[in-house]
């Protein structure tokens, strides 16, 4: 563990619904890092996260990143924060950690890409690179071709957008199995609008020649579960955050592990949000040279499923992530 004289300098800007998830992925970290300084809108939930780390709160991004560069910023929100400061910061040398998808749509997708080493800017918590889906070591490689794919991704308002964990459903989903070339999908909840998404969706995929997709998202639920689950005609591979499950056709185990916390059950839902987080971060400060971006074309496929989702959820009719993609100019 790095001391705190050591460790990388850190700034946050945080949203005040999302100030105690902050808090909590900071105490997690421990003293793997050194906050210098916390900025966000006034509020009282902002102001008291600056004043548990002994810091004077900021309300200005632009101000905040001139008076504090870091070798780490957390974002739990981009509220208040532009693509130019983004790309900013990165250029300056601090690598970013998002709760929020840096890239909502395919339009915006060239603009969120930053230069740098891998992990400039990254995504978290990203269920592949958790210590779920790490532990099976190539997992794509033990299954053949599969038959069936669902992922189930839950949590609350404050543990990610309805979009992010549809993004990052899709980014784990498409390791397993190409582009789909038709998505069906309902939303229901408080809104239908892509930009604010949020409620229960539900979705079907259909791959040429491949197998079915199915996907349950929600950012209204009670507690953080990730679950992707592949079939084939050979094994069925189960993967979460604590572990992973690899059974032959007539259910005897062939591999497995689980590498959660020994106060931990096998049960996703006991996994922490904030303590996904702070794994993938300790990660990329252990290996600063670890590949976590994705590829731009498998991140652009990622972005086109995700829109046809959204707008299956206002037609009502399956849209083709392949037309989107074309549209953009893919």
């Amino acid at each position: 563990m790095l001391t705190p004289t050591l460790a990388p300098e850190v700034a946050v800007w945080t949203s005040p619904d999302r100030a105690p998830v902050a808090a909590d992925i900071i105490d997690l970290m421990g003293a793997a890092i050194h906050p210098i300084a916390v900025g966000g809108p006034r509020s009282a939930p902002v102001e008291r996260l600056a004043t548990d780390l002994g810091l004077d709160p900021g309300n200005d991004f632009r101000q905040l990143q001139i008076d504090h560069p870091a070798a780490f910023l957390l974002l739990t929100t981009l509220d208040g924060v532009s693509t130019n400061d983004l790309r900013a910061a990165v250029t300056a040398g601090t690598r970013l950690i998002s709760l929020e998808p840096l890239a909502t749509d395919l339009a915006g997708a060239p603009g969120a890409r930053f230069p740098g080493s891998p992990g400039a800017a990254s995504f978290a918590p990203a269920f592949v690179h958790g210590t779920g889906y790490r532990a099976a070591a190539d997992p794509q490689d033990s299954l053949g071709p599969p038959r069936l794919i669902r992922i189930t991704h839950l949590g609350r308002q404050t543990q990610g957008s309805l979009l992010a964990r549809l993004l990052d459903a899709w980014t784990a989903v498409l390791r397993f199995t190409p582009r789909p070339e038709a998505v069906t999908a309902t939303l229901t909840g408080p809104t239908h609008d892509p930009q604010v998404a949020s409620g229960f969706l539900a979705a079907h995929a259909r791959v040429p020649a491949g197998p079915g997709v199915v996907l349950e998202i929600s950012d209204r639920a009670s507690h953080c579960k990730r679950v992707l689950s592949v079939l084939s005609d050979a094994a069925q591979l189960t993967l979460d955050d604590i572990g992973y499950d690899l059974r032959g056709a007539g259910g005897e185990p062939l591999d497995g592990a689980s590498v959660g916390p020994p106060d931990e059950t096998r049960t996703v839902a006991a996994v922490a949000y904030a303590r996904c987080v702070a794994d993938q971060w300790r990660r990329l400060i252990d290996r600063p040279t670890a590949a976590l971006l994705v590829d731009p074309a498998a991140a652009d496929d990622a972005l086109a499923c995700t829109e046809a989702c959204l707008l299956s959820a206002r037609t009502g009719q399956p849209e083709d992530p392949g037309h989107l993609l074309r549209l953009a100019g893919r």
